[in-house]
């Protein structure tokens, strides 16, 4: 594995967790202040971004795949996957998630299943309604 493919896959790993760790706290509830914090893990994923930019574009690994593939569940929600950069070393997987109803008084509309294939970096999604 080359080094800056390295560095891709890590800069777009520490992106996708800073975004979930951000999401998880503002919906937390939690009554402390945490926009330091948040600020230095987003300061320190901009500073690793910038120095994987000095390799090409940083969405394309030296072989020309996508580092991140981003698909639409349903209008407004998405599944990103992170592609591995030695391709051979990645598995196909698959997950399930509920889908959301859009107002949480109501039960959810129906379930989606996501899978991966990294020999073709192709994700699909397949949803199915309940009500």
């Amino acid at each position: 594995m080359r080094a800056d493919d390295a560095l891709k896959y890590v800069s777009a790993q520490l992106t996708s967790i800073t975004h979930w760790v951000g999401n998880a706290i503002g919906g937390s509830a939690c009554d402390e202040d945490h926009e330091l914090p948040l600020d230095l893990l987003d300061s320190t994923v901009a500073d690793i971004r910038k120095i994987a930019v000095h390799y090409g574009r940083p969405n394309r690994y030296s072989d020309g795949r996508a580092v991140v593939t981003r698909v639409a569940i349903e209008k407004g929600y998405y599944t990103e996957h992170i592609w591995h950069p030695d391709v051979y070393v990645e598995q196909p997987s698959s997950w399930t998630g509920i889908l959301h109803s859009g107002d949480p008084d109501l039960p959810s509309p129906g379930v989606f299943q996501v899978s991966t294939d990294p020999l073709t970096q192709e994700i699909h999604v397949q949803v199915v309604r309940t009500t």
